[in-house]
């Protein structure tokens, strides 16, 4: 029969290999070649790194901002962001991705958001009465995607997306609206 302390030491002795397990498979700098420098990195098909750009827009458009003014930001604001080009300039064929992050933005506050394609740019949505803790930006509900996250060290994470992403155009939000990275998912070659 086993004693309270036996036990104890029984029980310790069973989880420190699994511990050691689970530790030494968590991914690590050492595991993980990233390239030099902070920045968005994401795996090619061949194998290789890819460094994401911040996302840049052309354009934006506001509406209400009339009635925005006259009720002292009690109501919303809304905006249609527009980016340059039809399509990123960066496009993976792999569909549920695994960006690594370093030294950018914050894991807690991670989205991917699907964007709308037009002729040549590609357009979000955001709402001000939208923005959020973890969508400071405000984008539209049912254009965001969720994600995981996992930490690599003090400051690097791992972004990826619950689901996966279909063919099309995307943001991967970081945070604020400095924090943003456009992408695009491509059809399937099969």
């Amino acid at each position: 029969m086993l004693t309270v302390g036996s036990h104890f030491i029984l029980v310790l002795a069973l989880a420190f290999p699994s511990w050691v397990t689970a530790q030494s498979t968590k991914p690590g700098e050492s595991e993980i070649s990233l390239p030099d420098g902070n920045g968005v990195f994401v795996k090619n098909s061949a194998g290789g790194w890819i460094k994401l750009e911040r996302a840049k827009t052309d354009d934006s458009k506001a509406h209400g901002m009339g009635r925005f003014l006259e009720t002292d930001g009690l109501s919303g604001l809304n905006m249609t962001l527009e980016y340059r080009g039809a399509q990123a300039a960066i496009q993976i064929s792999d569909r549920r991705p695994t960006f690594h992050v370093r030294g950018i933005g914050s894991a807690k506050e991670a989205l991917i958001v699907q964007l709308t394609r037009k002729k040549d740019s590609r357009e979000a949505r955001i709402d001000t009465t939208e923005a959020s803790f973890d969508n400071k930006v405000g984008f539209k509900r049912g254009e965001i995607r969720r994600v995981a996250t996992g930490s690599i060290s003090r400051t690097e994470f791992t972004v990826v997306p619950d689901l996966e992403l279909k063919p099309g155009e995307y943001l991967l939000v970081l945070g604020d609206a400095t924090a943003i990275f456009d992408f695009g998912v491509s059809q399937s070659k099969n």
